[in-house]
C-alpha cells in the first residue's frame, strides 16, 4: 500500500513541476497572478517531496528536508489567499510583509535545528533529548506554529470564501454569461487546503507531528489536489489568466469609488427610475440586446446612453432581479417562441437565443419554465 502512496504523491509533485513550468511559460498572461501560483507550485514540490521521503521511510537521512517544512507550512495559506485575491481583482489587506511575518519568525526559530545532524533532529523530535535548550526551543517552536496555523485557516480560508463569493456576485450582477469564468475549480481547491489545515490542527493538537498515517493522508490529500487541478484545470479556457472582472469597465469606476457610487444613486428618485426602466424595456423588445452571448452591464448601458450604475439601480428596483437573471429572463423567452415555430434542436435554439452552453440554458429554461425544453415543446405544440 505504501508503494500506491508514494506512485500517487510522486505524480504530484511531477504535476505541480509541470504547472509550474506552465505558468512560467505564460509570462504575458496575468504576471502578477501567476507568480502566486508558481511560488505554491514551488512550495509544493518541496512538501510533497518531502511526503515521499518520509513515507520511504528515507526522513533520517533527508531529516533537514522534514524540518524545513516547519516554516514553509505557514506560507501556504497567504499565498493562495494573495491568489485568489489577485484573480479577483482584490488586494491582500495590509503590508504584504505581514501576511509572511509569521513564518519568517518560525523559520528564525527553528535556524539553530539546521546546524544539528540528522541523527540528532531525529531524536529530538522522538523526545530522546529532554530538559536541553533544544528541547525547550522544539516545544515554544511547535506551541507558536500551533498559534500560526490555527489563526491562518481561520483568517485565509474563511477571506478566500468571501472573496469567491463576492466575485460569483460580482458576477452576477454584471454579466449575462458566467461559463468562462467558473470559479468552481478555486472552491475545490479552497475546501481541500480547508481539510489539510484541519488535518494539521490535529497533528499539532495531538503533539504527533510525524504522525504516519495523518501525515501520509495529507500529502495523499495535496497531491490529489495538484493532479486534479491539472485534469480538470487545464480543461478551462481561462485557467491561465486573470479570471477577475476589469473593474474600471463594470463598474464605470475604480473599486474605491464605491462610496461615490452610492451617492450617484441616490440621485435616482422612483419616477426617474421607473422611466429609465420603461425606456429599458422597450429596448430590450425592440433591440433584442440579449441576443450576444458576451452583453454585460456597461455594453447595455452605453446602448441605453445611460451611467452603468444607474442600470444597475433600475434593474435590481424595479424587477427584483440581479443583471444576469434579467437578461437570461428575455432569452428564455426568446427561446420559447423558437421552441414552438421551429423545428430547430435544442442546442441550436439555445445558441441563437444568446446562451453560450446548452447547461446555462436547461438551469435557465428549467427555472422558469419549471420543466425541461423539450417537454416544454412538446407539451405547447
Amino acid at each position: 500500500m505504501l508503494i500506491v502512496y508514494i506512485t500517487i504523491i510522486s505524480i504530484g509533485v511531477v504535476q505541480s513541476i509541470v504547472l509550474t513550468l506552465a505558468m512560467l511559460g505564460k509570462k504575458n498572461e496575468a504576471d502578477s497572478t501567476h507568480k502566486w501560483l508558481v511560488a505554491l507550485c514551488l512550495l509544493l514540490v518541496i512538501s510533497l517531496t518531502e511526503g515521499v521521503v518520509d513515507i520511504a521511510g528515507l526522513d533520517q537521512q533527508f531529516s533537514h528536508l522534514s524540518l524545513l517544512m516547519l516554516p514553509v507550512t505557514g506560507l501556504f495559506l497567504p499565498l493562495y489567499c494573495a491568489y485568489i485575491s489577485d484573480m479577483v481583482g482584490s488586494k491582500l489587506k495590509g503590508a504584504l510583509l505581514l501576511h509572511f511575518t509569521p513564518s519568517l519568525f518560525v523559520f528564525l526559530m527553528t535556524s539553530p535545528f539546521f546546524l544539528l545532524d540528522s541523527d540528532t533532529i531525529i531524536e529530538l523530535f522522538n523526545g530522546d533529548m529532554q530538559d536541553t535548550y533544544f528541547d525547550t526551543l522544539t516545544s515554544i517552536t511547535l506551541f507558536l506554529l500551533l498559534i500560526v496555523t490555527i489563526f491562518q485557516g481561520g483568517y485565509y480560508i474563511t477571506t478566500c470564501f468571501k472573496l469567491l463569493s463576492s466575485y460569483k456576485t460580482l458576477i452576477g450582477e454584471h454579466l449575462s454569461f458566467n461559463e468562462k469564468i467558473s470559479l468552481t475549480w478555486l472552491k475545490v481547491m479552497t475546501i481541500g487546503l480547508a481539510i489539510i489545515w484541519f488535518m494539521l490542527v490535529i497533528i499539532f493538537l495531538t503533539g504527533e507531528l510525524f504522525s504516519e498515517y495523518l501525515l501520509i493522508t495529507l500529502h495523499v490529500i495535496g497531491a490529489l489536489l495538484v493532479i486534479s487541478l491539472n485534469i480538470v484545470g487545464l480543461q478551462q479556457v481561462n485557467i491561465f489568466k486573470k479570471l477577475r472582472i476589469d473593474m474600471h469597465k463594470l463598474t464605470d469606476g475604480s473599486s474605491s469609488d464605491v462610496e461615490k457610487e452610492k451617492y450617484q444613486r441616490s440621485s435616482l428618485d422612483k419616477a426617474l427610475a421607473e422611466k429609465l426602466c420603461q425606456s429599458t424595456l422597450k429596448f430590450m423588445e425592440t433591440e433584442k440586446p440579449f441576443l450576444d452571448n458576451e452583453l454585460s452591464l456597461s455594453s447595455l448601458a452605453d446602448s441605453l446612453d445611460l451611467p452603468p450604475h444607474y442600470l444597475s439601480q433600475v434593474i435590481n428596483q424595479i424587477t427584483n432581479k440581479n443583471f444576469f437573471e434579467f437578461i437570461n429572463g428575455y432569452r428564455v423567452q426568446f427561446s420559447k417562441e423558437l421552441l414552438l415555430n421551429s423545428n430547430d434542436t435544442v442546442l441550436k435554439i439555445a445558441m441563437d437565443s444568446g446562451f453560450n452552453s446548452k447547461t446555462t440554458f436547461y438551469k435557465a429554461f428549467k427555472k422558469d419554465a419549471l420543466m425541461s425544453p423539450s417537454e416544454y415543446r412538446r407539451l405547447k405544440k
